[in-house]
């Protein structure tokens, strides 16, 4: 049989709930406000670094063997 949930068991739960809920607002609000977010979906920043680029070989790399 099913004990009935009690006050104390409802209260941690609201508790639990609120905590995760604030924590997860708290990181979105973080993210959205990192300079990181704004730089990585600049679309010419993307471009730059998204465009093919030949790369200079080096004296180390151009020799046989």
């Amino acid at each position: 049989m099913r004990q009935p949930i009690t006050s104390g068991k409802k209260l941690f739960i609201a508790a639990v709930s609120i905590i995760g809920f604030l924590a997860v607002n708290f990181q979105i609000s973080a993210a959205a406000d990192s300079s990181c977010v704004t730089c990585h979906l600049d679309k010419e920043m993307l471009k730059k670094n998204l465009a093919v680029q030949k790369g200079k070989k080096s004296a180390m790399q151009s020799g046989a063997g």
